[in-house]
C-alpha cells in the first residue's frame, strides 16, 4: 500500500475542491508531493494544493476555508520550512500573488505578499532606491519575510517596513503599521498567539534614494559573499538556527562540536557553512529533523547554549520509515 493511501485522504477533500472551483475558479491538485515546492526538496503530499496568482484569490480562499473550518496552510517559495514526510492534511495554498508598485519619487514600494524577496531587491534598485539590498540574500516571499522579520547582511524587514496588509481570522482586513507588529530578531507578533491565523496580503516599504551604481555595487557584493560563504545550488532550507546572543554564531557553535559534514541518510550538515543542512540526494524530512535535533543536543551539552530553530517543521510529523 502506498504512503498516500495508508494516510487516508482528508474527509472533506472532494467537497472543498468542488467548492473552491465553483466559488473562486481555483482548481486543486490532489495528493501533490510538496517536495517539489520547497527549497529543501523533502515533504509528502498535500491533500489539496492550490495556486493563487493575485490578492483577490488569496483573500477569497482564506476566507472560504475559515468559514468552512477547513485546515489551510499558505506556503510561499517553500524556503525556511521542512515539510513532513507524511505531508500536510487539508489545503496548501501556493502564494504567487505578485503585484508590485514602486513610487520612485516618494521612495515607497508596495508589494503583494507573493513577491520574491530577491525581486523586491531588484525592483528597488531599478528605481534608484536603497534599503532593500539585503533582500537579495533571502529566498522567500514578502509575506513570509514580514511574518519572520527576515534579515541578512546587517539589515531586516523591520528596518524598512512601513505597514502590512493583514487578513485576520475573522475575515477582516487591516492595514497595520510596522511599529504595531512587535518586531524583534527573526520574530514578529504574527508568529505568536496575537497573530495566529492571520495572513499577510501585502506590504509597504519606505526606502531612500541613492546612486543606482552604488546600489548595484552593494547587490553584487552580496551576490559574491553568498557564493563564497553559502552552499548555493544544493537543496536546503537556508539557515537552520537563529544566532544566539553572544560572540559565537550558530554555525560556529555547531562546527565547534565537530558536526560539520555529519550525515544522516541523505541529509548533511554543510562543510561550507555549519548552520545549513543540505539534501545531498534522497534525504527525508526525518533525516533533516534528526540532524537538526543532534545539533541542538550537542551544542547544549558542550557549550550550554540552546539553539533556537529558524526553520519551521510543518505537517504531520509522525515518524516514517526510510524503507
Amino acid at each position: 500500500m502506498s504512503e498516500k493511501m495508508a494516510l487516508g485522504a482528508w474527509a472533506q477533500r472532494d467537497e472543498a475542491a468542488r467548492e473552491m472551483e465553483r466559488r473562486l475558479g481555483l482548481r486543486a491538485e490532489r495528493d501533490e508531493p510538496l517536495a517539489s515546492h520547497t527549497t529543501m526538496r523533502v515533504g509528502g503530499p498535500a491533500d489539496l494544493l492550490v495556486t493563487v496568482k493575485d490578492r483577490f484569490a488569496l483573500r477569497g480562499i482564506v476566507r472560504l476555508a475559515t468559514s468552512r473550518g477547513w485546515p489551510l496552510l499558505v506556503l510561499g517559495r517553500g524556503s525556511n520550512v521542512v515539510v513532513s514526510d507524511r505531508g500536510v492534511r487539508g489545503i496548501v495554498v501556493l502564494n504567487r500573488s505578485a503585484a508590485s508598485e514602486v513610487d520612485a519619487a516618494s521612495g515607497e514600494m508596495r508589494l503583494d505578499s507573493g513577491v520574491p524577496m530577491a525581486r523586491a531587491a531588484t525592483l528597488a534598485a531599478d528605481a534608484g532606491l536603497t534599503g532593500m539590498e539585503f533582500a537579495l540574500a533571502i529566498p522567500g516571499n514578502i509575506g513570509g519575510a514580514v511574518w519572520a522579520n527576515a534579515g541578512a547582511h546587517g539589515a531586516e524587514i523591520a528596518d524598512v517596513l512601513r505597514s502590512a496588509t493583514i487578513l485576520r481570522p475573522d475575515g477582516s482586513e487591516e492595514e497595520v503599521a510596522a511599529a504595531s507588529l512587535a518586531f524583534s530578531y527573526r520574530d514578529s507578533q504574527l508568529k505568536h498567539a496575537a497573530g495566529a491565523g492571520s495572513v499577510v496580503l501585502g506590504a509597504s516599504f519606505a526606502l531612500r534614494h541613492d546612486e543606482p551604481a552604488l546600489i548595484k555595487e552593494r547587490l553584487e557584493e552580496i551576490r559574491t559573499w553568498r557564493r563564497e560563504h553559502q552552499p548555493l545550488g544544493v537543496p536546503s532550507a537556508g539557515s537552520v538556527f537563529r544566532n544566539p546572543p553572544g560572540s559565537l554564531s550558530a554555525g560556529a557553535l555547531i562546527e565547534a562540536v565537530g558536526l560539520k559534514g555529519r550525515n544522516i541518510g541523505g541529509a548533511e550538515i554543510s562543510l561550507l557553512h555549519a548552520n545549513w543542512i543540505l539534501n545531498r540526494g534522497g534525504a527525508t524530512a526525518n533525516d533533516v529533523r534528526a540532524l537538526h535535533d543532534l545539533c541542538i543536543s550537542e551544542v547544549q551539552r558542550s557549550a550550554g547554549v540552546h539553539l533556537e530553530s529558524e526553520i519551521v517543521f510543518i505537517g504531520d510529523d509522525a515518524p516514517t520509515s526510510r524503507s
